[in-house]
Protein backbone atom coordinates (compact mmCIF):
# COMPACT_ATOMS: atom_id res chain seq x y z
CA UNK A 1 0.00 0.00 0.00
CA UNK A 2 1.18 3.46 -0.88
CA UNK A 3 1.85 5.50 1.78
CA UNK A 4 -0.05 8.82 1.90
CA UNK A 5 1.44 12.14 3.68
CA UNK A 6 -0.50 15.79 3.81
CA UNK A 7 0.90 17.52 0.58
CA UNK A 8 1.67 20.44 3.23
CA UNK A 9 4.74 17.95 4.10
CA UNK A 10 5.57 15.73 1.60
CA UNK A 11 5.14 15.60 -1.97
CA UNK A 12 4.67 11.84 -3.26
CA UNK A 13 5.98 10.56 -6.68
CA UNK A 14 7.33 7.37 -7.84
CA UNK A 15 10.95 9.12 -9.15
CA UNK A 16 11.95 12.48 -9.11
CA UNK A 17 10.31 14.19 -12.37
CA UNK A 18 12.00 17.39 -13.47
CA UNK A 19 10.70 18.77 -17.30
CA UNK A 20 11.71 21.45 -19.27
CA UNK A 21 9.36 23.65 -18.39
CA UNK A 22 9.94 23.71 -14.56
CA UNK A 23 12.95 25.61 -15.50
CA UNK A 24 10.81 28.42 -16.77
CA UNK A 25 8.44 28.93 -13.47
CA UNK A 26 8.96 32.06 -12.38
CA UNK A 27 9.60 31.08 -9.03
CA UNK A 28 12.30 28.64 -9.88
CA UNK A 29 13.83 31.15 -12.09
CA UNK A 30 14.24 33.31 -8.75
CA UNK A 31 15.67 30.22 -6.67
CA UNK A 32 18.49 29.81 -9.92
CA UNK A 33 19.10 33.76 -9.26
CA UNK A 34 19.46 33.51 -5.47
CA UNK A 35 21.94 30.26 -6.44
CA UNK A 36 23.62 32.42 -8.83
CA UNK A 37 24.26 34.76 -5.92
CA UNK A 38 26.24 32.85 -3.44
CA UNK A 39 29.55 33.10 -4.55
CA UNK A 40 29.10 36.73 -4.69
CA UNK A 41 27.65 36.80 -1.33
CA UNK A 42 30.77 34.87 -0.09
CA UNK A 43 33.11 37.34 -1.97
CA UNK A 44 31.72 40.48 -0.95
CA UNK A 45 31.68 39.62 2.78
CA UNK A 46 34.91 37.89 2.50
CA UNK A 47 36.54 40.98 1.74
CA UNK A 48 34.72 43.07 3.57
CA UNK A 49 32.59 45.12 1.32
CA UNK A 50 29.88 45.30 3.38
CA UNK A 51 27.66 47.82 1.67
CA UNK A 52 27.54 45.66 -1.45
CA UNK A 53 26.94 42.80 0.73
CA UNK A 54 24.15 43.95 2.51
CA UNK A 55 22.62 44.36 -1.06
CA UNK A 56 23.37 41.28 -2.46
CA UNK A 57 21.89 39.48 0.90
CA UNK A 58 18.70 42.13 0.63
CA UNK A 59 17.83 40.89 -2.78
CA UNK A 60 18.64 37.17 -1.99
CA UNK A 61 15.91 38.01 0.71
CA UNK A 62 13.54 39.38 -1.53
CA UNK A 63 13.76 36.30 -3.85
CA UNK A 64 13.44 33.98 -1.25
CA UNK A 65 10.64 35.70 -0.28
CA UNK A 66 9.09 36.08 -3.92
CA UNK A 67 9.68 32.87 -4.77
CA UNK A 68 7.17 31.20 -2.86
CA UNK A 69 4.79 33.86 -3.59
CA UNK A 70 4.81 33.39 -7.43
CA UNK A 71 5.14 29.28 -6.88
CA UNK A 72 1.06 30.21 -5.13
CA UNK A 73 -0.11 33.10 -6.87
CA UNK A 74 0.48 31.31 -10.52
CA UNK A 75 -0.06 27.42 -9.24
CA UNK A 76 3.62 26.93 -10.38
CA UNK A 77 4.66 23.87 -7.60
CA UNK A 78 7.28 21.38 -8.87
CA UNK A 79 9.51 18.65 -7.54
CA UNK A 80 12.33 21.26 -9.02
CA UNK A 81 11.39 23.74 -7.05
CA UNK A 82 10.75 21.85 -3.97
CA UNK A 83 14.78 20.82 -4.26
CA UNK A 84 15.86 24.59 -5.33
CA UNK A 85 14.49 26.44 -2.85
CA UNK A 86 15.25 25.22 0.35
CA UNK A 87 18.85 24.49 -1.01
CA UNK A 88 19.44 28.24 -2.09
CA UNK A 89 18.30 29.35 1.01
CA UNK A 90 21.19 26.67 3.12
CA UNK A 91 23.76 28.16 0.73
CA UNK A 92 23.30 31.48 0.61
CA UNK A 93 23.22 31.62 4.55
CA UNK A 94 25.58 29.52 4.95
CA UNK A 95 28.18 30.44 2.04
CA UNK A 96 27.42 34.37 4.24
CA UNK A 97 28.49 32.85 7.62
CA UNK A 98 31.51 30.97 5.94
CA UNK A 99 32.52 34.38 5.06
CA UNK A 100 32.44 35.96 8.34
CA UNK A 101 34.30 33.48 10.61
CA UNK A 102 36.68 33.73 7.73
CA UNK A 103 36.67 37.43 8.00
CA UNK A 104 37.55 37.39 11.30
CA UNK A 105 34.35 38.79 12.85
CA UNK A 106 31.97 38.69 16.13
CA UNK A 107 29.98 36.11 14.47
CA UNK A 108 30.56 32.68 16.84
CA UNK A 109 32.53 29.42 15.24
CA UNK A 110 30.11 26.99 17.30
CA UNK A 111 27.23 28.32 15.83
CA UNK A 112 28.20 28.69 12.37
CA UNK A 113 28.99 24.34 13.40
CA UNK A 114 25.73 24.33 14.43
CA UNK A 115 24.04 25.72 11.41
CA UNK A 116 26.16 23.98 8.86
CA UNK A 117 25.66 20.16 10.87
CA UNK A 118 21.87 20.95 10.93
CA UNK A 119 21.97 21.74 6.98
CA UNK A 120 24.17 18.25 6.38
CA UNK A 121 21.73 16.61 8.64
CA UNK A 122 18.96 17.64 6.76
CA UNK A 123 19.80 17.34 3.23
CA UNK A 124 20.98 13.49 3.94
CA UNK A 125 17.89 13.06 5.54
CA UNK A 126 15.94 14.03 2.75
CA UNK A 127 18.03 11.67 0.45
CA UNK A 128 16.94 8.88 2.13
CA UNK A 129 13.72 9.89 1.88
CA UNK A 130 13.84 10.35 -2.03
CA UNK A 131 15.72 7.22 -2.06
CA UNK A 132 13.73 5.12 0.20
CA UNK A 133 10.22 6.72 0.62
CA UNK A 134 9.89 8.37 -3.16
CA UNK A 135 9.07 11.45 -1.53
CA UNK A 136 10.91 15.03 -1.96
CA UNK A 137 10.50 17.21 1.46
CA UNK A 138 9.15 20.34 1.55
CA UNK A 139 10.28 23.24 3.77
CA UNK A 140 7.60 23.80 6.65
CA UNK A 141 7.12 26.72 8.56
CA UNK A 142 10.12 26.19 11.52
CA UNK A 143 12.14 25.74 8.48
CA UNK A 144 11.01 29.14 6.49
CA UNK A 145 11.23 30.75 10.16
CA UNK A 146 15.17 29.36 10.43
CA UNK A 147 15.84 30.88 6.85
CA UNK A 148 14.42 34.54 8.23
CA UNK A 149 15.58 34.92 11.52
CA UNK A 150 18.82 33.50 9.79
CA UNK A 151 18.86 35.89 7.46
CA UNK A 152 17.95 39.08 9.84
CA UNK A 153 21.06 37.94 12.44
CA UNK A 154 23.64 38.02 9.15
CA UNK A 155 22.49 41.12 7.98
CA UNK A 156 22.75 42.69 11.34
CA UNK A 157 26.31 41.35 11.61
CA UNK A 158 27.00 42.95 8.17
CA UNK A 159 25.95 46.12 9.66
CA UNK A 160 27.78 46.39 12.46
CA UNK A 161 31.17 47.58 10.62
CA UNK A 162 29.27 50.22 8.90
CA UNK A 163 26.53 51.31 12.22
CA UNK A 164 28.47 51.09 15.00
CA UNK A 165 25.97 52.56 16.88
CA UNK A 166 23.18 49.89 17.12
CA UNK A 167 21.89 48.64 20.16
CA UNK A 168 24.75 46.61 21.66
CA UNK A 169 24.97 43.17 21.19
CA UNK A 170 21.74 42.90 19.06
CA UNK A 171 23.23 41.02 15.75
CA UNK A 172 24.41 38.33 18.63
CA UNK A 173 20.90 38.49 20.47
CA UNK A 174 19.13 37.91 17.17
CA UNK A 175 21.36 35.24 16.26
CA UNK A 176 20.53 33.27 19.71
CA UNK A 177 16.74 33.71 18.48
CA UNK A 178 17.52 31.99 14.91
CA UNK A 179 19.37 29.29 16.53
CA UNK A 180 16.04 28.77 18.70
CA UNK A 181 14.46 27.92 15.45
CA UNK A 182 17.66 25.97 14.25
CA UNK A 183 16.61 23.58 17.28
CA UNK A 184 13.23 23.58 16.78
CA UNK A 185 13.14 23.19 12.68
CA UNK A 186 15.70 20.04 13.04
CA UNK A 187 13.32 17.99 15.46
CA UNK A 188 10.47 19.07 13.20
CA UNK A 189 12.11 17.86 10.14
CA UNK A 190 13.66 14.63 12.27
CA UNK A 191 9.96 13.72 13.40
CA UNK A 192 8.46 13.69 10.48
CA UNK A 193 11.58 11.66 8.51
CA UNK A 194 11.64 9.20 10.80
CA UNK A 195 7.53 9.04 11.08
CA UNK A 196 7.87 8.59 7.20
CA UNK A 197 10.51 5.85 7.01
CA UNK A 198 8.78 3.99 9.98
CA UNK A 199 5.41 3.66 8.41
CA UNK A 200 7.14 2.83 4.96
CA UNK A 201 8.54 -0.22 6.60
CA UNK A 202 5.90 -2.13 7.91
Amino acid sequence: MALKVPVHQFTETQSIQITRRDFLYVSNILSVSRLLMVPFIFYLIYRAQWRLAIVCGAIAVTTDLLDGFFARRLEQHSELGYILDPVADKLAISAGIFALVLSKSTFPLWAFYTIVTRDVLIVLGNGVLAYKAKMITRSNLWGKCTSFFLSIALMLYLLRPIVPRLPDNIEFYSLCLALVFVGISTVSYARHMFRVLETQSR
